[in-house]
Protein backbone atom coordinates (compact mmCIF):
# COMPACT_ATOMS: atom_id res chain seq x y z
CA UNK A 1 0.00 0.00 0.00
CA UNK A 2 1.33 3.49 -1.06
CA UNK A 3 0.97 6.46 1.48
CA UNK A 4 -0.43 9.12 -0.98
CA UNK A 5 1.50 11.83 0.85
CA UNK A 6 4.67 9.79 -0.23
CA UNK A 7 7.01 10.50 -3.27
CA UNK A 8 9.95 7.66 -3.30
CA UNK A 9 13.16 9.03 -4.35
CA UNK A 10 13.82 5.54 -6.72
CA UNK A 11 12.32 3.80 -8.45
CA UNK A 12 12.05 0.76 -7.34
CA UNK A 13 13.13 -2.59 -10.00
CA UNK A 14 12.98 -6.08 -9.60
CA UNK A 15 9.78 -8.12 -8.14
CA UNK A 16 8.40 -6.48 -4.84
CA UNK A 17 6.02 -4.22 -2.78
CA UNK A 18 5.55 -0.87 -1.00
CA UNK A 19 5.23 -1.00 2.74
CA UNK A 20 4.09 1.15 4.70
CA UNK A 21 6.13 2.17 7.69
CA UNK A 22 5.13 3.39 10.93
CA UNK A 23 7.25 3.88 14.24
CA UNK A 24 6.48 4.47 17.77
CA UNK A 25 8.12 7.96 17.74
CA UNK A 26 5.88 9.18 14.71
CA UNK A 27 8.04 8.54 12.21
CA UNK A 28 5.73 7.30 9.02
CA UNK A 29 7.75 6.21 5.61
CA UNK A 30 7.04 4.27 2.90
CA UNK A 31 9.83 1.83 1.72
CA UNK A 32 10.30 -0.98 -1.19
CA UNK A 33 10.98 -4.03 -0.47
CA UNK A 34 12.44 -6.45 -3.29
CA UNK A 35 11.14 -9.56 -3.15
CA UNK A 36 8.31 -11.82 -4.97
CA UNK A 37 5.01 -10.18 -3.91
CA UNK A 38 2.84 -12.82 -2.10
CA UNK A 39 -0.54 -11.26 -1.40
CA UNK A 40 -1.77 -14.09 0.60
CA UNK A 41 1.18 -12.73 3.00
CA UNK A 42 0.64 -12.96 6.44
CA UNK A 43 0.76 -10.86 9.64
CA UNK A 44 3.14 -12.58 10.85
CA UNK A 45 5.68 -12.24 8.00
CA UNK A 46 5.05 -8.61 7.85
CA UNK A 47 5.85 -8.83 11.93
CA UNK A 48 9.23 -10.15 11.09
CA UNK A 49 10.11 -8.08 8.35
CA UNK A 50 9.16 -5.25 10.85
CA UNK A 51 11.36 -6.64 13.23
CA UNK A 52 14.37 -6.45 11.44
CA UNK A 53 13.83 -2.60 11.04
CA UNK A 54 13.65 -1.74 14.68
CA UNK A 55 16.75 0.69 15.30
CA UNK A 56 18.79 -0.79 18.33
CA UNK A 57 22.08 0.30 18.73
CA UNK A 58 24.63 -0.64 20.76
CA UNK A 59 23.54 0.64 24.33
CA UNK A 60 25.07 3.95 25.69
CA UNK A 61 26.36 2.84 29.24
CA UNK A 62 27.43 5.38 31.78
CA UNK A 63 29.37 4.57 34.85
CA UNK A 64 30.40 6.08 38.86
CA UNK A 65 32.86 6.50 38.87
CA UNK A 66 32.86 8.27 34.86
CA UNK A 67 34.76 6.41 32.76
CA UNK A 68 38.45 7.75 32.23
CA UNK A 69 38.60 8.07 36.26
CA UNK A 70 39.79 5.54 38.25
CA UNK A 71 37.83 3.45 40.59
CA UNK A 72 38.75 1.81 44.20
CA UNK A 73 38.96 -1.77 44.99
CA UNK A 74 36.12 -2.61 47.53
CA UNK A 75 33.42 0.40 46.37
CA UNK A 76 30.81 -0.50 44.44
CA UNK A 77 31.29 0.47 40.49
CA UNK A 78 28.29 1.86 39.22
CA UNK A 79 26.67 0.76 35.53
CA UNK A 80 23.74 2.76 34.43
CA UNK A 81 22.02 3.09 30.55
CA UNK A 82 21.68 6.80 29.57
CA UNK A 83 18.24 8.46 30.09
CA UNK A 84 15.81 6.95 27.22
CA UNK A 85 17.60 4.15 26.13
CA UNK A 86 15.25 1.34 28.14
CA UNK A 87 12.02 2.32 26.39
CA UNK A 88 10.27 -0.13 23.95
CA UNK A 89 10.42 0.51 20.35
CA UNK A 90 7.98 -0.20 17.64
CA UNK A 91 7.37 -0.46 13.84
CA UNK A 92 4.38 -1.18 11.48
CA UNK A 93 4.19 -2.65 8.29
CA UNK A 94 0.75 -2.56 5.93
CA UNK A 95 0.57 -4.35 3.01
CA UNK A 96 -3.12 -3.93 1.47
CA UNK A 97 -5.35 -4.81 4.30
CA UNK A 98 -2.76 -6.94 6.04
CA UNK A 99 -1.04 -5.35 8.90
CA UNK A 100 1.46 -6.04 11.50
CA UNK A 101 3.27 -4.10 14.30
CA UNK A 102 6.63 -5.33 16.35
CA UNK A 103 8.03 -4.07 19.59
CA UNK A 104 11.28 -4.33 20.51
CA UNK A 105 11.12 -4.45 25.03
CA UNK A 106 14.21 -4.16 27.15
CA UNK A 107 14.09 -6.95 29.70
CA UNK A 108 17.77 -7.50 31.07
CA UNK A 109 21.30 -5.99 31.33
CA UNK A 110 24.55 -8.04 31.85
CA UNK A 111 27.80 -6.84 32.51
CA UNK A 112 30.65 -9.18 32.25
CA UNK A 113 33.28 -6.72 34.39
CA UNK A 114 36.28 -7.84 32.86
CA UNK A 115 37.93 -10.30 35.40
CA UNK A 116 36.15 -13.47 35.47
CA UNK A 117 32.83 -12.01 36.76
CA UNK A 118 28.72 -11.49 35.18
CA UNK A 119 26.09 -9.84 36.80
CA UNK A 120 22.77 -9.57 35.88
CA UNK A 121 20.80 -6.54 36.70
CA UNK A 122 16.97 -6.35 35.98
CA UNK A 123 17.00 -2.84 34.60
CA UNK A 124 18.86 -0.07 33.54
CA UNK A 125 20.74 0.34 36.55
CA UNK A 126 20.30 3.30 38.81
CA UNK A 127 21.55 6.76 37.80
CA UNK A 128 24.59 8.14 40.00
CA UNK A 129 23.87 12.09 41.12
CA UNK A 130 26.74 14.00 41.95
CA UNK A 131 24.92 16.25 44.00
CA UNK A 132 24.09 14.27 46.33
CA UNK A 133 26.05 12.07 49.28
CA UNK A 134 27.53 8.27 48.23
CA UNK A 135 25.80 7.25 51.51
CA UNK A 136 22.47 9.11 50.34
CA UNK A 137 22.39 6.47 46.63
CA UNK A 138 22.70 3.36 46.08
CA UNK A 139 23.31 1.63 42.70
CA UNK A 140 20.99 -1.13 41.36
CA UNK A 141 23.52 -2.48 39.02
CA UNK A 142 27.18 -2.19 40.54
CA UNK A 143 30.51 -4.43 41.29
CA UNK A 144 32.86 -4.11 43.83
CA UNK A 145 36.17 -5.14 42.23
CA UNK A 146 38.52 -7.27 44.65
CA UNK A 147 41.80 -6.42 43.02
CA UNK A 148 43.74 -3.67 41.32
CA UNK A 149 44.21 -3.37 37.58
CA UNK A 150 44.76 -0.73 34.95
CA UNK A 151 43.38 -3.02 32.01
CA UNK A 152 39.77 -4.31 32.84
CA UNK A 153 37.55 -4.48 29.53
CA UNK A 154 34.17 -4.43 30.62
CA UNK A 155 31.47 -5.88 28.19
CA UNK A 156 27.58 -4.77 28.95
CA UNK A 157 25.20 -6.35 26.80
CA UNK A 158 21.40 -5.23 26.62
CA UNK A 159 18.69 -8.11 25.90
CA UNK A 160 15.23 -7.13 24.13
CA UNK A 161 12.51 -9.76 24.05
CA UNK A 162 10.33 -9.36 20.79
CA UNK A 163 6.68 -9.70 20.40
CA UNK A 164 3.91 -8.61 17.64
CA UNK A 165 0.68 -8.33 16.77
CA UNK A 166 -1.36 -8.07 13.61
CA UNK A 167 -4.61 -7.89 11.75
CA UNK A 168 -7.15 -10.51 12.33
CA UNK A 169 -6.11 -10.79 16.26
CA UNK A 170 -3.28 -12.38 15.28
CA UNK A 171 0.29 -12.01 18.24
CA UNK A 172 3.08 -14.18 19.15
CA UNK A 173 6.47 -13.25 20.29
CA UNK A 174 9.77 -12.75 17.84
CA UNK A 175 13.62 -14.05 18.76
CA UNK A 176 15.33 -11.86 21.53
CA UNK A 177 17.87 -9.26 20.29
CA UNK A 178 21.45 -8.44 22.12
CA UNK A 179 23.74 -5.45 21.53
CA UNK A 180 26.15 -4.95 23.41
CA UNK A 181 29.23 -2.35 24.05
CA UNK A 182 32.71 -2.54 25.48
CA UNK A 183 35.51 -0.21 27.34
CA UNK A 184 37.93 -0.32 29.84
CA UNK A 185 38.19 0.65 33.60
CA UNK A 186 41.22 1.37 35.83
CA UNK A 187 40.51 0.08 39.49
CA UNK A 188 43.43 1.26 41.95
CA UNK A 189 43.78 0.67 45.91
CA UNK A 190 43.58 3.19 47.84
CA UNK A 191 46.64 4.98 49.87
CA UNK A 192 46.48 5.30 53.67
CA UNK A 193 48.62 7.93 54.54
CA UNK A 194 50.38 7.66 58.22
CA UNK A 195 51.10 11.09 60.33
CA UNK A 196 53.58 10.77 63.15
CA UNK A 197 51.81 12.63 65.94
Amino acid sequence: MVDPGSNPSDEPSGKGAYYLVECSDGYRDVIWIRKKFDPSVTPEQLARQAYKLIPIKQPNVLTAPPRGKEGLVGLPHWFYLAKGEWTARSKRLRTGLVWAEATATPQRMTVSTGDGKTITCDGPGTAYDPARSAGEQSSTCSYRYPRPSSSYRVTVTVTWGGTWRGSGGAGGTLPPIARSVTFPIRVVEAQALVTKG
